[in-house]
């Protein structure tokens, strides 16, 4: 069923030509049994995204990020591969560099250089260093690539005789709009980040140079878009260190005689698509699993990508740290854990996850008994399990360092049936949205934390399920369908003028 918000955003695009742009895609290809498998990609920026495109027959542009993307590829004209291929409704037009290049702009300067400046995650007294292997790295990989990104889009405007609407996607691509803007000049443009824009001194850590060629990039936009305030106001500050004019009230950065408008539209999720994920055979399944996991246990649930900025190990340490305080509560507790492997071929996100295991393991050691394991880790890709254990948990824990949004408690809030707790970062994008039906904890302090699974499993039922139904109402009045529209509202309103 289309809600009257999805008939508004395809009103929107009938005169246009939808063109996304991202790292990574809406699909991937791989090679399995000597077949070509198509996997689509998940989340809830394809979710929402995708059948836009598809209705309008519009672009995807994006990394091909395994080998079997690129042969696919080399198969079509320009790399352009209509998808469905039996009965195309859409196109995804990848960017193809070579393997060292893209290395150098993904593994060097993305993740981690940028994604660690963004997250407030170097440990400074020693990284990052930025030598000549990452200027090679800035000028090698990012830019050029970043340039080859401009010149696809440029591609597909020029193709098309619609108006196109050029929709950027996050940090991998800051540079890209200043390349577009170069070659084309007035066309319309809009960038969403999707992580934290960090303060003023952090972002400073990079060279001047970088720092510059960053705002440059992101000003050659018509609007940027962050999930809060805070980021906006952090940007802002970024942009008059670097003698741009700024009109915090009206939200708009000057460059020269081009503006850009730059404000906040935070991120939702998609209830229909995750009750019908609670409906399927296969969420049955995991579902039973972990209701005989659970027992007649408190079941305390995380759910994170092996990254160091959702602070896993200080989660588990404040469930080491209260089950030391409280052993009234041994056997009576069960900490489920899910977590999938994320850029592991960068040397601190391996170590990351072995320091998670290991952690696990130490505590598990620790406490367990022949009976009774304190901890269930359960590594792998699974979204029908992690959609079961938000459907059982008592406590859910999302603890980030630092956060652009973290949708987790959103989708959480929605599928919970136990009147579950949830107990949040106030470093978390969504902590100001959500604050007043959480307990909200320092993501640094471990004993707070501990302190939180401690009232969470004390609370009243009353109280929780104030809580419990209090975060439910609070997400439902905003979905990622409203985090769409606002910006066309927003996009419409800027084309006309």
């Amino acid at each position: 069923m289309v809600s009257e918000l999805q008939k508004r955003a395809m009103r929107f695009l009938e005169d246009k030509n939808p063109v996304i742009v991202s790292n990574r895609g809406p699909v991937e290809f791989f090679k399995e049994n000597d077949e070509t498998v198509m996997k689509r990609g998940a989340g809830g920026l394809v979710s929402t995204l995708l059948p836009l495109v598809e209705r309008f027959s519009g672009v995807w542009i994006s990394s091909a990020m395994t080998v079997e993307d690129a042969r696919v590829a080399s198969r079509y004209p320009e790399n352009r591969v209509p998808l469905p291929e039996d009965d195309p409704r859409f196109t995804v037009s990848f960017v193809i560099v070579d393997r060292e290049r893209y290395e150098s702009y993904y593994s060097i300067i993305s993740n981690p250089l940028l994604w660690f400046v963004q997250h407030y995650m170097w440990n400074t007294p020693y990284d990052p260093q930025i030598d000549d292997k990452v200027y090679r790295a800035w000028e090698d990989g990012y830019v050029h690539v970043n340039k080859k990104f401009g010149d696809k889009v440029i591609s597909e405007i020029e193709r098309n005789e619609k108006d196109s609407l050029i929709m950027l996607q996050d940090y991998h691509l800051y540079l890209c709009p200043f390349f577009i803007k170069k070659e084309i000049g007035d066309v319309f443009l809009s960038h969403f980040i999707h992580i934290p824009w960090p303060q003023r001194d952090y972002f400073n850590i990079l060279p001047e140079r970088m720092r510059a060629d960053i705002i440059g990039g992101l000003l050659s936009n018509t609007i940027l878009g962050f999930h809060i305030e805070r980021y906006c106001a952090n940007f802002f500050e970024c942009c008059e260190d670097l003698g741009y004019e700024v009109d915090r009230d009206r939200g708009i950065v000057r460059n020269g005689d081009e503006k850009t408008l730059v404000k906040s539209y935070p991120i939702s999720v998609d209830p229909e698509s995750m009750e019908r994920t609670v409906s399927s055979p296969t969420f049955m399944e995991k579902d039973e699993f972990v209701r005989k996991l659970k027992g007649n246990m408190f079941l305390i649930y995380r759910t994170d990508r092996a990254d160091l900025s959702k602070n896993i190990i200080r989660g588990f340490r404040a469930y080491e740290l209260f089950l030391r305080d409280h052993p009234e509560f041994h056997g009576k507790v069960k900490f489920l854990a899910t977590g999938k492997p994320t850029r592991q071929q960068i040397r601190e996100y391996r170590n990351y996850s072995e320091d998670v295991k290991d952690t696990v393991d130490e505590i598990n050691e620790k406490y367990g008994t022949d009976e009774w394991k304190p901890i269930e880790y359960i590594y792998r890709a699974d979204y029908e399990l992690v959609a079961a254990a938000f459907k059982n948990y008592d406590c859910l824990i999302v603890n980030p360092i630092a956060d652009g949004m973290n949708i987790v408690p959103k989708e959480a809030a929605i599928i919970n049936r136990e009147d579950g707790t949830l107990i949040l970062s106030e470093r978390a994008g969504c902590y100001d949205e959500l604050a007043e039906h959480v307990i909200g904890v320092n993501p640094f302090d471990i004993k707070e934390t501990a302190d939180a699974i401690y009232s969470a499993m004390k609370m009243s039922p009353g109280k929780r399920k104030k809580l419990s139904e209090g975060l439910k109402s609070r997400v439902l009045k905003r979905t990622i369908y409203h985090w769409i529209n606002e910006q066309f509202d927003d996009f419409e309103d800027l084309w006309e003028s």
